[in-house]
């Protein structure tokens, strides 16, 4: 009479199966890991246009001069308010003068 012994055949099966999924869960991990590693290494980049380059430093400019405009024209204020600011005439007519020669001419 021939007995088989199947326990040990499923046994061996099953040790083979967990090997196996071992295994592709370690290829699977490392796999993930040089992924998240390369997207680290991976940066981006931007690179400005010339004329962007150009309309910062004109931004940059013109904030200055409305921050010396807005200094001039707190001055003359203060000076209202005391009471101390002088008009000087002859720089106004001669303006006018400059003014009205330029649109007739």
């Amino acid at each position: 009479m021939k007995i088989s012994d199947n326990s040990s055949k499923i046994q061996m099966d099953a040790y083979l199966n967990q090997t196996q999924a071992a295994s592709q869960g370690k290829v699977q991990e490392e796999q993930t890991a040089q992924a998240s590693s390369s997207a680290t290494i991976k940066k981006d980049k931007v690179e400005l246009s010339e004329g962007s380059r150009l309309l910062n430093k004109i931004e940059q400019a013109s904030a200055s001069e409305q921050s010396a405009r807005a200094d001039k024209v707190r001055q003359i204020k203060e000076q209202i308010e005391a009471g101390t600011y002088k008009v000087d005439a002859s720089k106004i007519a001669d303006s006018m003068l400059k003014d009205l020669i330029k649109d007739l001419g």
